[in-house]
Parts: C-alpha cells; structure tokens; sequence
C-alpha cells in the first residue's frame, strides 16, 4: 500500500486542495496502486484550533522571554495569560467554526476573522518551527498524531508533495518515520526542478528520503512502486533517482509524452469542505509550462524543463464536465502558468458548445495584443471566465522591454478597459525593483495605474525577487548585477533593493488609487495575494454588483443578494456596528465603517443577521413581513430605505446570483 502525503502550505493557508497530489493519486490508482492520501492542512488546522490548542497554550506560556522576542509574539502571549485558557481555546474554536465550517460569506468579505485564522496560524507554526528546529523538541501531538496514523496504515512506501521548499515538520515527520517503520520515503514535487543534481546525496541524507521523482510524476511514481513491489531497482525509470551503493544514481529526466493520457485528478480523499474558501474551487491546468516563456524573472518554466505541452481542448472541457458533476462546484481555477489568447478562444467555444453552464474560471495571462480582441473577451466572459489575473508587471515600457514581457503599454491600457467593459475582473501582478528601474521609472508605473484605476479591481504589489533558474539568474551580466548569497544581489543600474522595498511600502501607504483595492505588504502580503484573488474570483462569479447598479435594481425589483459587512455586537443593551480597524482585514478594506461606530435598531438588526448574501431582499423582505403586523408595503419601504443608507455609505454589497 502507497500513503501520499500534502504539503503543509506553511507559507499561507490554502483555498483548494493540491492539484499534484489529486493527480498522483489518480495515476497511482490507474495502475492497480492501493493508494490512500493523508491531508495535510485541513487536518493540522483542525486539531491547532481544536484538538490541540490546549497543548499550544502550554508551548507559547513556557517560552523564555528571549524565544518570545525571536519569534515577536511577546504582546500576543501577554493578551493569551491575561485571557485565560478557557478564552484561549473557546476563541480558537469558535474563529474555526465560523470561517472554515460555517462559511457564512460575511466573514470573508469582512476580513477581519480571515485575517485573525492567518495570525494565529502564522504564530502557532512558528511555535512549532522554533521548538523543533531551535529547542530540538519534537513531541508534538500533531507530529506524533501522523506518525500514528500512518502506523496504522502500515504502508510499504510513503510519498511526500513538498512545494517550493523543505520545511521543518514533515522532515522530522520523515525522521521518525525512518526510525520506527520500514516503509520506503519518497519525495517529489514543484522543489524537484530547482534542486542541484550534483549534491543529491546531501538532499537524501537531509531529508531522510530513499527515492526522489524530480519533475512530472504521473507515470514515474507508479512505475518506481511497481517496481519496488516486484524488489527491482527503477533503473531505466525516467525522473527517478535512488540511493544504490551508497551513491545516487539516476535517470533520465523528460516531460510526459501526452497528457491526455492521464486519468482526471482524483479529489474523493481530499476534505474538499475544510479549505479556507465559502465554496469548494478546484484547481485544473489545461497546459504545462509556459507558451511566452521569456520573462526575465520567472523560473516557473523550469518546473516543465522549459517544455510547453497542451491538453486537447476536448480534454479540458471534458475535466471541467467531470470535476462539475462529481464534486458538486461550478469554480475552477486553472493552474496554467499563462493562458495564450488562441487557446482561451477554442476552450471558451468548445464550453458554449457543449453547453457547459453555470461555471466560473480563473485563469492567468498577459497584457498582450492577441486578448485586445472584444470578441475574444466576450467570448471568454461568456463561457465563464468571470477572472482573469494579468501579469502587468510594469507601467514603464523602459522596464517591460527589460524584462522581456513581449507588452506594451497602449495595449496594456486598452486591454484592461475593454476586459473590464466585458464584464470580467481584471486582476494585476506588479512588482517594483526589477533590475535596471530607478525611481522615475517606478513613478511611471504609479502613473499608469492611476490611470487605469477604472479597469483594475484589484492589484497585488510586490517587489523583484531573484530566483534561481531564471534568465537574469543564468546572465546576471546582461542586466548588470552581482549575484551574492541567500537571493541577495548588488544591481549596479537603477534602485536597489532596499531602495525598491521603501518604495513600495510608501505606494503601499499613500496611493488611494481609488478603485484599486492594494494588498499591503505589513501583514504578510503573500498571504493576503492568495486570499484576495480567492475572493474576487468568488464575487465575480456571484456577479458584483456596482453602487449604480444596486440602487437601480432596488427600484426595479431585480433580485439582489446582500452582503451587510462588519461584525455585530451586544454592547449596553444596544445592537452595534462598532468602526474596524481595516489595517487588520484581508479584503474590501474600503467598505469598512472607518469613521464611527452604527447602532442599529431591533428591526435593523434582523435585516443585518439576514443579509449574508444567500437571500434575496425581496425573500428578506417577505421573511420580515411574516414575523410582523406591519403592512407588506410598510415593511418594504423600512426595508429598502434601510439598503438604500447601507450601500451608499459602503457598509454593504451586493450580488445578483446567492452565495447558496
């Protein structure tokens, strides 16, 4: 028997579960593999703020104030004393019952409990981090809550999916793992491409893994377990390497001859219900690699060995048909690392034609001329991409050409306003501090943003990061700069990298660029990327509805789904809106109650707890009129003057499909 096990994701919580593990355990399976998958995020989140909070509480309280300082959590575990342990645990569960299982679309438009799930995970793994890494202990109910389960299961091999970098927990997973058990530990995914070949034996010892699939693993993984099942060696396996005579060996590393081949992802074992998202999204790619793949920046090619490889069209809406009909979710985000315009074309009729409706796509692409076709983009809102991510990067030509993005601005312009005027959510990746930009340059790229603040619903900033596997990283000569140790680089043209961070932070700080909701870099900006396109690929596929749009469909008795945000409190025999600090929210900052505090009255209250965006006003309305004396009429007049203040003073949104 084969145990697959996910990554933790601990660099920010996830909104879908992993598509390279559905697709292993669909290809284990094909082969005849008895393959059973051990979740990794849903599960260690569940038993931090449930099962286990106890025992984190013990952990943060016996820190020395010194571990405290390393880790800055000493103000958190002052306020967790202060609270008490009951608090403690109660609030960890009930933050859990209301975002993960309840779903109410309230707390993820408002934010603020989103953004409390972030903190406290990101303190808790760092809790956990430091006391394995730093005070070597490692009894740890999770830790040891996996290893007794894959004892149970008592598995021949063990698979473990790790991203983009090894982390601490599942390698002292792994260490025990080769302690007590007998099963064989194999390693694989998105990291593989990026590790040196030539010091393997160092990566076994370190990771404490017998066998290593480096690239696609679809076909090689069944074949090395096939092969340990009849006691061979996987000589002549491609992307497999192995320790034989104490010396790796290894073979030869290709991409998968035909996609089509494989079977669809196998999501059955995933606990599709415990991501941090109110409705299931899964993920797809109707294509590896990338068909532009110049970006000086990008090393995300390398992952495909710089091969651009396509699923049949037929495939893809045939995966999309599948996925729909049996996990029950019309929301798809496609894990293409660019869509190109010809292809989003023949997906997009190949969908209408099959009648494949009532879905919602996210997918990525660039601001190139080929999308600046308003067929195309009708076309592409038509069969479902209500989002689409833009890798804009720069608003200065000087640095596109730098960065060898194959865009130019006048179309980047007209793009982006005609996607939008389509009905589709343009959302942007942007970065400052690519070698060779000054700060005019950077300014330029503030200047096309304001002007382009009307097409852009979200933008997500960051700064250049040098990554190995690159252009810029292979030739640091030709963009002039001085490669040094852990990403760290000296660029002899333009800001440098301190220069482009304090930068970006004072964009981050002072740019209302009105429509523009900017991420900020203070509360982990990464995170915060990743929740914001989760949530406004969400909108956009229950259809958001603009301030104008609101107001006319209450007059003209269109159905309207609202969303009333903040948090509603009992405070001295009165119903509060109290104002929110929209420094610690993950989303919609702007429709936040900023400036006072709102009470609101018996019968306010009751539209508030009823507005979540899964009934219509007009049901809101008749539900109110039910429990009342007043007259229909009355009772809707009440009702609309009440949305009508609540929109317009933006403490409230709304949509024309339910969150249902």
């Amino acid at each position: 028997m084969f145990a697959l096990f996910e990554h933790l994701n601990l660099n920010g919580l996830a909104d879908r579960p992993d598509l390279g593990c559905a697709m292993l355990i669909a290809a284990c399976n094909e082969k005849g593999i008895d393959t059973t998958f051990i979740n990794g995020q849903t599960y260690w989140l569940n038993n931090m703020f449930n099962t286990d909070s106890e025992e984190l509480w013990n952990l943060i309280r016996d820190l020395k104030e010194s571990d405290l300082g390393k880790l800055n959590i000493n103000e958190y575990k002052q306020d967790m004393e202060q609270n008490g342990l009951s608090v403690f645990q109660s609030e960890l569960k009930e933050l859990y019952e209301e975002v993960i299982i309840n779903k109410n679309p309230r707390f993820y438009l408002n934010g603020h409990k989103i953004y409390n799930i972030n903190k406290l995970t990101n303190i808790f793994l760092s809790v956990y981090r430091y006391y394995i890494d730093n005070l070597n202990h490692f009894n740890i109910s999770i830790i040891n809550r996996y290893i007794q389960e894959i004892e149970r299961l008592n598995p021949l091999y063990i698979g473990f999916s790790i991203q983009f970098k090894f982390d601490v927990i599942t390698r002292k997973i792994r260490q025990l793992l080769r302690e007590r058990t007998d099963a064989r530990i194999i390693i694989g995914g998105s990291i593989t491409p990026f590790l040196n070949l030539n010091k393997l034996d160092r990566t076994f010892a370190e990771e404490y893994c017998d066998y290593l699939v480096v690239g696609a693993g679809e076909r090689a993984l069944p074949a090395l377990i096939k092969a340990l099942e009849s006691d061979r060696e996987p000589e002549g396996i491609d992307n497999v390497f192995y320790k034989s005579e104490n010396h790796i060996k290894g073979n030869n590393i290709r991409p998968l001859d035909n996609l089509d081949e494989l079977p669809y992802p196998d999501f059955s074992q995933f606990d599709l219900q415990l991501y941090l998202a109110p409705k299931i999204i899964l993920p797809l790619q109707t294509a590896r690699g990338c068909s532009w793949g110049k970006c000086a920046f990008c090393a995300t090619s390398s992952i495909y060995f710089d091969k651009y490889q396509k699923f049949s069209v037929e495939r893809v809406v045939d995966t999309l048909q599948h996925l729909k009909t049996t996990y029950d979710t019309a929301y798809f985000a496609f894990h293409d690392e660019e869509l190109p315009a010809y292809r989003g074309r023949r997906i997009s009729q190949a969908i209408l034609d099959k009648k494949l409706e009532g879905i919602s796509l996210y997918a990525y692409a660039r601001l190139s001329k080929s999308f600046n076709d308003d067929n195309l983009l009708a076309l592409l809102y038509k069969a479902g991409f209500s989002t689409i991510c833009w890798g804009m990067e720069s608003g200065c030509q000087k640095v596109l050409d730098l960065m060898d993005k194959g865009t130019d601005l006048s179309t980047m312009s007209e793009l982006l306003k005609r996607s939008s005027e389509n009905g589709i959510m343009n959302l942007c990746f942007q970065m400052f501090g690519f070698p060779g930009e000054d700060k005019k340059d950077a300014e330029q790229t503030v200047r096309f943003l304001s002007d382009n603040a009307d097409y852009i619903d979200l933008i997500m900033s960051g700064t250049f990061n040098l990554h190995k596997n690159t252009p810029i990283y292979h030739n640091p000569d030709k963009w002039d700069i001085e490669i040094q140790e852990k990403g760290h680089y000296l660029c002899n043209n333009g800001m440098s990298q301190e220069e482009s961070q304090l930068f970006q932070r004072r964009f981050l700080g002072e740019k209302d660029l009105d429509l523009i909701k900017i991420t900020s870099g203070k509360f982990n900006y990464t995170q915060r990327i990743h929740l914001l396109r989760m949530m406004f690929f969400l909108m956009s596929g229950h259809e958001l509805l603009s301030q104008q749009i609101l107001i006319q469909a209450m007059k003209q008795e269109t159905a309207i789904y609202p969303v009333l945000l903040g948090e509603l409190k009992r405070i001295d025999n009165q119903w509060r809106l109290p104002k929110i600090d929209v420094s610690k929210s993950l989303a919609i900052n702007d429709f936040y109650n900023k400036k006072k505090e709102r009470v609101l009255t018996d019968f306010e209250k009751e539209l508030f707890l009823l507005s979540d965006g899964t009934v219509s006003i007009w049901d809101i309305i008749s539900i109110v009129h039910d429990n009342s004396d007043e007259s229909v009429d009355d009772i809707k007049n009440k009702c609309l003057d009440f949305y009508q203040i609540m929109f317009s003073e933006k403490q409230g949104i709304g949509f024309a499909k339910s969150w249902n």
